[in-house]
């Protein structure tokens, strides 16, 4: 049976000059997640903002950093915000990167809404290769750790202030190196687990965590 493609609209706050460059990248994005992802979202809306005012406002919120630039809503499989900041996205690579981890979010969703933020954003980092630390401090690993479990006590916001965007992309290289992307695929996906963490990945390959976790600081905590 012939797999449904993803319907896509954009919505340009006044005058944007790159528009065919969003919505070309757009595009690419959806034909590179097509062929990772088993389950592509049916439609989705680009909303594309010149203003930062406006930008917050559609996403609910009163504040946020400087480098915030994109937003994807919780478990959303439709809408993604962007923030056309030319301080921040000073090039075309790096505005293909925040496209391509953004739509990644709305495919993962699609897989599976109740994946943790740290396994979702280390997904997108991932694809969107903004893996940009090939290690990690031993400071860092113990800030976002607790008994050897990464993410597995810590709030999303305090390990993204500790290096958590790049753990959480390691994490899932590793995971990718070591089960291959469709196994690691099929082990995230089950939907009825609400309580995912990173030891649902070893234990799915009936491996024992300590080991997985043992294979990864060697590797990469430094």
């Amino acid at each position: 049976m012939k797999r449904r493609g993803t319907k896509i609209k954009f919505i340009f706050e006044s005058a944007i000059p790159q528009k065919n460059f969003y919505v070309r990248n757009t595009h690419s994005s959806i034909r590179k997640l097509a062929r990772l992802f088993p389950v592509p979202p049916s439609f989705v809306v680009v909303h594309i903002f010149r203003n930062r005012a406006s930008f917050l406002r559609a996403i609910h919120k009163k504040k946020a950093p400087d480098w915030f630039v994109a937003y994807v809503p919780p478990k959303s499989t439709s809408r993604i915000y962007v923030f056309d900041n030319k301080e921040m996205l000073t090039s075309k690579k790096a505005l293909s990167q925040v496209l391509l981890h953004e739509m990644t979010h709305l495919y993962t969703n699609a897989l599976n809404p109740n994946l943790p933020d740290w396994l979702k954003e280390g997904i997108s980092v991932y694809i969107a290769s903004q893996i940009f630390k090939p290690s990690i401090s031993t400071t860092d690993w113990k800030k976002i750790t607790q008994k050897d479990i990464p993410f597995g006590h810590v709030s999303w916001k305090f390990a993204a202030e500790h290096n958590g965007y790049n753990i959480a992309g390691l994490l899932v290289v590793f995971s990718v190196r070591r089960y291959g992307w469709e196994k690691f695929i099929v082990a995230i996906s089950y939907r009825h687990s609400t309580r995912f963490s990173i030891k649902s990945i070893p234990l799915y390959f009936d491996e024992k965590f300590e080991q997985f976790i043992a294979d990864f600081k060697k590797q990469f905590v430094k």
